[in-house]
Formats: structure tokens, sequence, C-alpha cells
């Protein structure tokens, strides 16, 4: 039987995962993206697959993650020194994950967005005066994402989507935009 397996990108290759700690509500897409390569590359071993995680990861990223109790616990010691795997840890990969996700605020589904990231979304379009088509098109853009998933986890009321949606846009240009074309909120 042949092996399909592929082999994990090392550590600076092109094809290697990245995560900006800045960039917190990313954590769950990293995550998504190295539990396909896990699967992809056969990587099995809880130990293996935290040792993967923090692999990517700048020195300062990788020093908090690796402080955290549960990516070592307490180590059980292999049966053999030919073992290939390394020895079991007693916290698995998925209790180690959770305890990741616990030090980034915002980084959980849960809290994907808030009230406040849509009021700022409407503070930062409406102060910028005038708009672009362009940036008019990112300002509807990001206002549908974040009012959907406010919605749709019972943080927002659909009915008040427009009335929000136009705080953003200064009033002489909205009723210039009423009369011009319809906007699908």
């Amino acid at each position: 039987m042949e092996d399909n397996a592929r082999l994990m990108p090392t550590c600076g290759h092109h094809t290697m995962l990245k995560w900006d700690e800045e960039k917190v509500r990313e954590l769950a897409q990293y995550f998504q993206e190295l539990e396909y390569l896990f699967q992809d590359c056969r990587v099995n071993n809880d130990r293996q697959k935290k040792d993967y995680a923090v692999q990517y990861l700048t020195y300062n990223t990788r020093e908090t993650w690796m402080s955290v109790k549960e990516y070592e616990g307490e180590f059980t010691p292999a049966a053999t020194r030919d073992e290939p795997e390394p020895a079991a840890c007693t916290y698995t990969y998925e209790e180690w994950k959770a305890e990741i996700f616990k030090l980034y605020s915002g980084s959980e589904s849960k809290d994907r967005y808030t009230q406040n990231d849509l009021e700022k979304l409407i503070a930062n379009f409406l102060s910028k005066g005038t708009p672009s088509r362009a940036s008019f098109s990112q300002y509807h853009h990001k206002f549908q994402k974040i009012v959907k998933w406010l919605a749709d986890n019972g943080k927002m009321e659909r009915s008040s989507e427009k009335e929000k949606f136009q705080c953003g846009i200064p009033s002489t240009l909205w009723w210039k935009t009423c009369l011009t074309q319809e906007i699908g909120i």
C-alpha cells in the first residue's frame, strides 16, 4: 500500500502557516488550516500537533503558548526508546487549544463581533467625510458582515440594520445615494 501523506511544511518555507497575534479573530482560521494539514499529513499524536502548532509562530507567541500548562502537563514515558512517536502528554491537543483561545479575547467565535465593533465601524466611516465608491463599498461589506453575525447570534435586531447603516453616512450623501441607487441592506 502506498503512503500518500504529505510532510508538514518546515519553518520558513513559503507554504508554512502564519498567524499574527494582532489579528485575534484569525486564530480560529489558523487552527482550522493547521488541522487540515494534520489530516493531510497524517499527524495524529497530540504532542506532535502541539509542537507543529507552535512551530509556525513568532518567538514571543511561541513562548506564551508553550507556557500554558496543557502544552506539556505530565509526561507518560514511552514504552521503548525505539518508539517513533513522542511520549504521550496527559493533556490533549484539544484541551490545550481551548486554553490558547482563552488567552485572546475576541478569538472565540462567540466573541467574534460586538456592538462596539459596529459602532467603531460607523464612527470611523462617518469621520472620513465624503467617501469614494471603493470606500463606500468596503464600508457596506464590513457592515453586512458584522450585522449578519450579530443578528445570527441574537446580539442585534435585524430591524435596526438600515438605521445603523445610515448613521455612518453623511446625511446629504445618504439622500443622494437613495435617489440614485437601491442599496440592498
